[in-house]
């Protein structure tokens, strides 16, 4: 994943500068942005894949709206924004405001799609009611990788799989909050 999420980064970093910088160069930037699409496309289907088999189609999903969202961003403040007299300026406006929608929307269709209130964790010790649970980074559930004490609700023991439920913030900027054990997982 770490190798996708650089992708994504330096694909946005390219739609930004292409904006910014250089608007003038459009065959190198479209070339670049083409490059990078196609890059990630080719790591989901072959590291992403291989790696996230069971939520793979969320890991997917956020890919492809990543993509999206950079192309949408370029096409229509590049393409459709026109240079309006100074006493239009809010005529200026409409084009990022629509980019801005577009990328709420897909965010918000994202969490409804593939979000969940729990995660998958590997048990790594117990101490009566509570336990240390090893996660992984979830998309689906917004947590962040680490070792988390947890409540157990479930009799479980060192190396069991298990169903952990997770509090999920409105906008789950800084990722949800695990909560407890739910069950092991089959």
């Amino acid at each position: 994943m770490l190798k996708v999420q650089l992708v994504i980064l330096a694909f946005f970093l390219t739609a930004v500068v292409y904006l910014v910088f250089f608007p003038g160069e459009n065959l190198i930037f479209i070339f670049l942005l083409t490059v990078f699409s196609a890059c990630l496309i080719y790591l989901t289907k072959t590291q992403i894949k291989r790696a996230f088999g069971r939520d793979y189609p969320a890991y997917r999903g956020f890919v492809v709206m990543c993509i999206a969202v950079a192309w949408v961003f370029v096409t229509i403040i590049k393409f459709f924004t026109v240079t309006y007299a100074i006493e239009t300026m809010q005529l200026v406006l409409i084009p990022p405001m629509i980019a801005i929608g577009f990328v709420a929307a897909a965010f918000l269709f994202f969490r409804l799609k593939y979000g969940r209130n729990f995660t998958y964790g590997t048990v790594e010790e117990t101490r009566g009611r509570r336990a240390m649970v090893r996660i992984g980074y979830d998309i689906r559930s917004n947590v962040k990788a680490g070792l988390y004490t947890v409540e157990s609700f479930a009799k479980v023991k060192r190396g069991d799989i298990v169903k952990i439920g997770v509090e999920r913030p409105m906008l789950g900027m800084r990722g949800a909050k695990v909560k407890a054990i739910l069950e092991k997982s089959k």
